[in-house]
């Protein structure tokens, strides 16, 4: 059965075990007053081939990414620039 989310005013937000079939809660059993259904993310898991997970999960980043060319190293522009406490941290 999945977990639902409801609003209460009052209360704030709160779960609700129901079946599918089960019409949607328009009062909240603690207070008694109107709650609204929210929309939340589900939890579920990719089982079985053909997901990444299970097929390249265990594999190094390198094996599945293509090649990249190295970052050059920014210059400074003048000699005024290499001066600069912000260009000493970054080396």
């Amino acid at each position: 059965m999945p977990i639902y989310e409801y609003e209460c005013p009052k209360c704030g937000r709160f779960d609700a075990l129901q079946k599918m079939s089960d019409p949607a809660l328009q009062v909240h059993e603690v207070c008694g007053s109107k709650v609204r259904k929210l929309m939340s993310a589900s939890a579920f898991a990719f089982k079985g081939s053909g997901f990444y997970i299970t097929d390249y999960g265990g594999k190094s980043a390198a094996a599945i990414t293509p090649d990249r060319k190295p970052e050059k190293k920014a210059e400074p522009k003048s000699e005024a620039c290499a001066s600069c406490p912000a260009n000493k941290s970054a080396a």
